[in-house]
């Protein structure tokens, strides 16, 4: 505090050097997953002892292939990643690369509140495989905008990072000026956004490839807002479907229907 001033939380440049393999990283780069148009977030199936049920999980990791979808993001909120623990979390990781990773793209969510997990984590999917990292933002303890910034920076120099504003979930939006800051880092591949589709085309306007977060709106997204592909959960349930309607832009008239599986 200066002289009676507001408190400060003192924000301290990266100083994390990443535990990274180039012979890993350079499977794929922020390019490459920005030409993905359809990402699927997986749900991840249980046995009735809490365990994985890998069978399940491979029959729709299958599914998403055979009908179009171009990645998966692995443990995200519609695959319970709350719910697992870090070593659960990695090894479905490994196992969707293991498995699946020549035929789609692997995008572990491996963002946390704590800027600390979210750093071991990331470290530990892209030693496993993963294409890419998804990121929230701490939730629950809400942090100031340069807390945001310092926070996404401590993990984009890791690899490819997709960056997902969720305000409904996280409690707390992340604005344009912080994407607009941590957009330099060239691992930026871009956003899952959930704000709408004002927000989406503010970024696309500027460059930024964005995914809709958002079922409802991913086809207007796409196709009236500059959106370049879109994140899709329904799609496990209508893969063709959804790849014909959002990705292709055949058959709008399906969406209304395609959301009935939801």
């Amino acid at each position: 505090m200066q002289n009676g001033g507001t408190p400060q939380a003192a924000i301290i440049p990266n100083f994390h050097l990443p535990m990274r393999s180039f012979e890993v990283k350079n499977r794929t780069s922020a390019e490459d997953i920005k030409s993905i148009r359809l990402i699927t977030a997986i749900k991840t199936p249980y046995l009735p002892d809490g365990r994985f049920d890998l069978e399940a999980y491979d029959d729709l990791v299958n599914m998403q292939i055979d009908n179009g979808a171009e990645g998966v993001i692995v443990g995200g909120t519609t695959g319970e990643g709350q719910l697992m623990s870090w070593d659960e979390h990695i090894m479905l990781i490994g196992h969707t690369v293991n498995c699946f990773g020549g035929s789609i793209k692997v995008i572990g969510n491996t963002g946390s509140n704590s800027t600390r997990e979210a750093i071991h984590a990331t470290e530990q999917g892209f030693a496993v495989g993963m294409h890419a990292a998804l990121h929230i933002n701490p939730y629950y303890g809400k942090t100031s905008l340069e807390g945001l910034v310092s926070h996404f920076e401590s993990v984009l120099p890791m690899g490819p990072t997709i960056i997902y504003n969720v305000p409904s979930r996280t409690g707390q939006d992340i604005p344009p000026r912080v994407i607009h800051t941590v957009a330099q880092s060239a691992n930026l591949a871009g956003i899952k956004e959930c704000v709408g589709n004002d927000r989406v085309e503010q970024y696309t306007d500027n460059g930024i490839v964005v995914w809709s977060g958002n079922d409802d709106q991913c086809h207007d997204s796409r196709w009236d807002h500059g959106a370049y592909w879109s994140d899709i959960r329904h799609k496990q349930f209508s893969s063709r479907v959804n790849a014909r309607t959002h990705v292709w832009g055949e058959e709008p008239f399906f969406e209304c229907k395609a959301h009935a599986f939801d």
